[in-house]
């Protein structure tokens, strides 16, 4: 099983209900949010789901029939290689490592044990890490 990262993108009119909730109760899925930026004006929120994918796929569809625009997300971090000069200032700020060295030397970095804290890409003398636009 593995986990789903999913950018939900919320309008005004759904902000204010409790959409997450009711669908948590109502599959009973293991939903992780990552992080959220929500108001009255509507918002984003990217969550993981530990389920299998039958099970993911209906939480998917859930949000999809309450009127909640989502997106799966394949890779959020970006480690832009070329620019990366393996100094290594990214990896003991990863509090679950994520980013480690690999047997060459070079920063090998792990989607799925990220939780987006972004704690990695200020230290980055070259700006090789970022995160997507659309999780800001």
């Amino acid at each position: 099983m593995m986990t789903k990262k999913i950018l939900l993108r919320y309008s005004m009119e759904k902000a204010n209900q409790p959409i997450l909730a009711s669908i948590i109760r109502e599959t009973g899925a293991s939903i992780n949010i990552l992080r959220a930026n929500l108001s009255t004006e509507g918002g984003e929120i990217f969550i993981g789901i530990d389920e299998p994918d039958k099970k993911a796929e209906e939480v998917i569809n859930l949000f999809k029939k309450n009127g909640v625009k989502v997106e799966e997300i394949k890779r959020a971090i970006r480690l832009d290689e070329e620019a990366c000069i393996e100094c290594g200032a990214c990896i003991s700020l990863c509090p679950t490592d994520a980013l480690k060295l690999g047997e060459d030397y070079s920063i090998v970095f792990s989607e799925d044990e990220c939780v987006y804290c972004e704690a990695c890409i200020p230290p980055c003398p070259t700006s090789a890490l970022s995160l997507r636009k659309a999780l800001r």
